[in-house]
């Protein structure tokens, strides 16, 4: 489980940095389809007033691992108050990476640092990156410095440096036959009857109609032909995963097994994303 909101407003200090910063999950793709980035997207919010407690913001450092190589680190955009902002990524730009051998000169933090002053009253940032290679979504630090003060200790989801794992492709197909029982109902419609006066007309004194009812009958036959369209699909819903356990060692077993990123390379082969929630 992982904070997806922190606030830094209510850490008490010397000089508080009142600051919060959430991740947004409509804009953010934290598990990508199959040639997509991952991407996140942090906004940072102050909510300070203005007396000497409250500082003005510096700049903070996202706590993501240096294993991550920039140049796995791609589309990095900042916005402040709505404005987008220049972004020069690399040593010595207003967007850096600080290692362990070379951390944040003012907070000894490492990560990924976005040098952006910012209101401590009015200032609204989004920050936003993506990552080529994706990784596992955890809890990382994320440390802001302004007013010659740090302020750390909160974490929030973030790439860490385990990369995710892309599973091992499968497409199950299943041909059967379907059968769909259509039963046809016939039906005459009788139209409105039309009456015509066949020669003059023949008057008779007396009752001499014949006893027949008053009734006519005859009989019509139509030969017809019915076409039933009928569509056949099929939709498949997947059942309770089960795993059936192999072997175990402490060698690898796994040599004479087709790597995950060529399965995923092989244009035979089909692959659907699935979401997974933060925890």
């Amino acid at each position: 489980m992982c904070n997806l909101e922190i606030d830094y407003s209510t850490v008490q200090s010397d000089r508080v940095l009142p600051f919060q910063i959430s991740l947004d999950l409509t804009d953010s793709i934290l598990n990508p389809a199959v040639g997509e980035n991952q991407r996140f997207c942090y906004d940072v919010m102050a909510v300070g007033e203005d007396i000497p407690l409250y500082a003005d913001l510096s700049h903070l450092v996202l706590g993501m691992c240096d294993e991550i190589p920039e140049a796995e680190i791609v589309n990095i955009t900042v916005v402040i108050n709505g404005v987008d902002q220049e972004v020069v990524f690399g040593e010595g730009g207003n967007v850096e990476m600080r290692t362990a051998s070379k951390s944040d000169p003012p907070t000894g933090c490492t990560g990924l640092k976005f040098d952006f002053p910012l209101d401590k009253i009015y200032g609204m940032m989004r920050i936003c990156f993506e990552l080529t290679v994706p990784r596992e979504v955890a809890g990382i630090d994320l440390c802001l410095f302004g007013g010659n003060t740090t302020a750390e200790g909160l974490e929030i989801c973030g790439p860490t440096c385990e990369k995710q794992d892309a599973g091992c492709p499968v497409v199950g197909y299943q041909r059967s036959t379907v059968c769909v029982p259509v039963t046809v109902t016939p039906f005459a419609r009788v139209g409105t009857p039309i009456t015509s006066c066949c020669g003059e007309p023949v008057v008779t004194a007396g009752a001499v109609c014949p006893q027949n009812g008053g009734v006519c009958r005859f009989t019509i036959r139509q030969q017809i032909c019915v076409a039933v369209p009928v569509e056949f699909g099929a939709r498949a819903v997947a059942g309770t995963p089960s795993v059936e356990c192999g072997e175990a060692s402490n060698t690898n077993i796994c040599t004479d097994c087709t790597p995950v990123d060529a399965a995923v390379n092989d244009p035979k082969t089909e692959r659907r994303s699935t979401s997974r929630i933060i925890g």
